[in-house]
């Protein structure tokens, strides 16, 4: 633009720039891309993965989200990153302006984005015409988004709860922190059947009307809640950071078991479930799978470095695919615990997603990456 500066007042320069800027950040989804596939490219993950691409987020990536063929990836300095399945081609940057800690949804063609400062809760951002539709104030949302039908959940970090029409950003209903006795969400709430459960950083877990927003029951005492709630059937799993995975269920809120790590320091992954049974990882480096039903320990494994990814089952295969804070991918055996494979070498692995494309893994110092079941590596830098 420096040629147009002899000739253009300094205003229309400013403007010029800022609609340049824009441009370059913005989310731009192709027409079609946020359906799903026909045909996903892989049946299953099998080892030896691959790298097939590595991508650049500009900073820590926080969490990801896949739509259709479209990959969302947060980072912790405020941008949504947008890739193209299974290629990765860049489809742009969204600054949304401060840290995005929390899952992000799609509702219609709105994501929705949880920001933690900034004095933005959700903003609804319409991906096809790429335009921010709507924007709720508020105090900082750190915790994940739960959709349900039209309604979307959310917990702010004050402790206060509400549901809103995620198409408008209207809000349905509203409960307070001097009802809930909450304070400080952290984790993803989860919606079992019709009761909405939301624990707290202190450890203060409460179901409420899905509905109505209503307090049914609460329970409290295993310890802070940082990982995502995950929903079992008829019950609620709660991983804390206490060395503590407790299940309870989701209509009374009465305890049906816990599981407790010797070391009482020890902070929990949120679970994942395949064939009935919970696996889930912690900050000592250990994996364990455990009985849905009954809560007893059927194996432990111990690796050198912090998990605090939660793990990825593919029961196809027979496997649980696992990254450590030493850079390292392990496929596990689902029934045994034994390693079957592993890959070092890819950065501090902080969230795994299985995808139709493969697995993505989100890596500390600023990375994504896609691996594939195939002897040929295309590691094609950002």
């Amino acid at each position: 633009m420096g040629f147009l500066s002899a000739y253009l007042p300094k205003n229309w320069i400013l403007l010029l720039g800022a609609i340049a800027l824009s441009g370059c950040r913005s989310l731009q989804v192709p027409v079609g891309a946020l359906l799903a596939p026909a045909m996903p490219s892989l049946a299953g993950l099998e080892p030896p993965l691959a790298v097939q691409w590595r991508r650049d987020v500009e900073a820590a990536p926080g969490l990801a989200l896949e739509v259709g063929r479209m990959l969302f990836v947060t980072n912790r300095k405020g941008d949504i990153h947008a890739f193209e399945l299974p290629e990765g081609r860049k489809r742009g940057v969204l600054d949304v302006g401060r840290d995005l800690m929390g899952q992000p949804i799609l509702q219609e063609a709105l994501l929705l984005l949880p920001v933690a400062l900034d004095g933005s809760a959700v903003i609804g951002y319409d991906l096809y015409r790429r335009q921010t539709a709507w924007r709720r104030a508020g105090e900082g949302v750190e915790a994940g988004l739960w959709q349900a039908g039209a309604l979307v959940y959310v917990a702010d970090r004050r402790g206060q709860i509400y549901a809103l029409e995620g198409v408008t950003g209207q809000v349905r209903w509203q409960q307070f922190p001097e009802i809930t006795g909450l304070e400080g969400v952290r984790a993803r709430p989860v919606v079992v059947q019709d009761i909405l459960i939301v624990a707290d950083k202190r450890g203060r877990i409460v179901g409420l009307d899905a509905e109505m927003g209503s307090l049914r029951w609460h329970q409290e005492g295993f310890g802070p809640v940082y990982a995502d709630l995950l929903s079992a059937g008829d019950q609620v799993l709660i991983a804390t950071t206490r060395g503590r995975l407790v299940a309870i269920a989701a209509q009374t809120g009465a305890l049906l078991w816990m599981q407790t790590w010797p070391d009482t320091s020890v902070h929990l992954t949120t679970p994942t479930i395949a064939d009935n049974r919970i696996y889930v990882a912690g900050g000592d480096g250990s994996i364990c799978a455990i009985d849905l039903k009954t809560g007893m320990r059927l194996w432990s494994w111990q690796g050198p470095a912090a998990v605090v990814a939660a793990p990825v089952a593919v029961p196809e295969r027979g496997l649980l695919y696992a990254g450590d804070l030493n850079g390292t991918l392990y496929a596990l055996d689902l029934h045994s615990g034994a390693v079957r494979w592993q890959l070092e070498g890819l950065g501090d692995v902080l969230h795994l997603v299985r995808t139709a494309y493969g697995l993505v893994a989100l890596c500390r110092p600023r990375h994504v990456y896609l691996l594939q079941t195939t002897h040929e590596t295309l590691a094609v830098s950002p």
